[in-house]
């Protein structure tokens, strides 16, 4: 009896093995699953066009001999009387200037590096951890376009690093090199001359180094006269031609003109949009001042009021800009992975639904959306904690699943 026993027991073993093995093999085989995670992203309802920069801008020359050396970058902002540029003999004497200004830079960061209070209380733990924050900034912004502050976190990471060799031993200290500069500098100090001439700001403005014949025709005053056929006619050619120095913008609000499709009435007047331009990292906040519709909706003159300036911002007149109306974060999920079914609701009446299907360790299981965006080719779903919903990290069934859900 017992050997009887074991032996069927021994064959109800062996049969459940074999089923395993053989459901295992089907499932490899004939669920052939892709999939792709569920992660955040930001979706935006937008529009890209093509814009032109209007401001009030007064042309700046000069007629007399000499080379220009500016003294305030695009963007910058001048009092009365401040100087835009000095007029010397020849490019060797800014050739002179532009070499002292980088030295004194140079001297300016062994100063900060060589200070005994910095060296007698930084640690080299907090240095590490201080230098790997400022590197890893530094590739936050240049993969983000930030161009404009690179210069800065890598002075920072250039002091930490030094800092880091004095504290630690393996540098003596950097005073010969900071007489050195100090030498070079005096040096090239004696060889300066004085400026032939001087070219002030008349009234307070924002500076821009070029100006492009534009100056006289597009201004704040003429936002309600401009058509989509003007629009198409401007151009982008700065030039610096028949002495013209710059041009000095009276403030920092400005216009953004352009057409956009409103034939669904999807701007407003007064509506605060996000632009965002090809030529900048920056993101730009506006108000939308005025629309007009020309022979169709679809090229409506849509006039945005901004209050940002910045070196990036005055160096075109023309840019190709995306109208950012509003950010949705969620779950990204590509409209090809969407399906429809009928599931019971709370009241306990059936409805149609719309989700995705996922894999939960080897089964496809259903789960709803939480829509907060639709794209063109894709829906942004709210992030959830709830199960019966698609959350951060599922495994979305992209192939494998037809409109059945099998």
């Amino acid at each position: 009896m017992k050997n009887g026993t074991l032996s069927v027991v021994l064959l109800l073993v062996a049969v459940s093995v074999i089923v395993t093995v053989i459901n295992i093999a089907v499932q490899h085989f004939t669920q052939d699953y892709v999939t792709e995670t569920a992660l955040l992203s930001v979706g935006s309802d937008s529009e890209l066009v093509q814009g032109v920069f209007i401001r009030n801008e007064k042309v700046i020359t000069y007629n007399g001999k000499g080379v220009i050396s500016y003294e305030v970058s695009d963007g910058g902002k001048l009092g009365i009387g401040s100087t835009i540029a000095n007029v010397y003999s020849s490019e060797t004497q800014i050739g002179i200037k532009q070499r002292i200004a980088a030295l004194e830079k140079e001297y300016s960061l062994l100063e900060r590096i060589s200070n005994p209070g910095t060296a007698k209380t930084a640690q080299p733990s907090n240095l590490s951890e201080l230098f790997t924050e400022h590197y890893k900034d530094f590739l936050y912004h240049r993969e983000q376009g930030n161009l404009s502050v690179l210069p800065e976190q890598s002075d920072e990471m250039v002091v930490l690093l030094s800092t880091y060799q004095l504290v630690t031993g393996q540098d003596g200290g950097y005073d010969k090199k900071m007489l050195e500069i100090r030498a070079e500098i005096e040096a090239l100090q004696a060889q300066q001359e004085t400026p032939l001439d001087t070219i002030p700001a008349e009234e307070a403005a924002y500076f821009v180094s070029y100006a492009d014949g534009y100056e006289d025709k597009l201004n704040m005053d003429m936002l309600d006269t401009i058509t989509p056929q003007m629009l198409a006619k401007i151009e982008d050619h700065p030039s610096n031609e028949n002495g013209v120095v710059g041009k000095l913008i009276d403030s920092y609000q400005w216009a953004l003109a352009c057409v956009v499709d409103n034939s669904e009435k999807i701007y407003q007047q007064g509506d605060r949009v996000t632009l965002k331009f090809a030529s900048t990292s920056e993101k730009v906040r506006g108000n939308i001042l005025s629309l007009t519709a020309g022979v169709s909706p679809k090229q409506t003159v849509a006039v945005i009021m901004c209050d940002a300036m910045t070196h990036d911002l005055v160096q075109h007149r023309t840019d190709t800009v995306e109208i950012i109306r509003g950010e949705y974060q969620g779950i990204l999920v590509p409209r090809s992975a969407l399906h429809f079914k009928e599931v019971e609701n709370e009241e306990g009446r059936m409805e149609t639904v719309r989700g995705v299907y996922i894999l939960s360790g080897e089964q496809p299981e259903f789960r709803r959306l939480k829509v907060k965006y639709e794209g063109s080719d894709y829906v942004i779903s709210e992030q959830t904690t709830d199960r019966s919903c698609l959350m951060l990290y599922d495994s979305i069934i992209m192939k494998g699943i037809d409109a059945d859900g099998q």
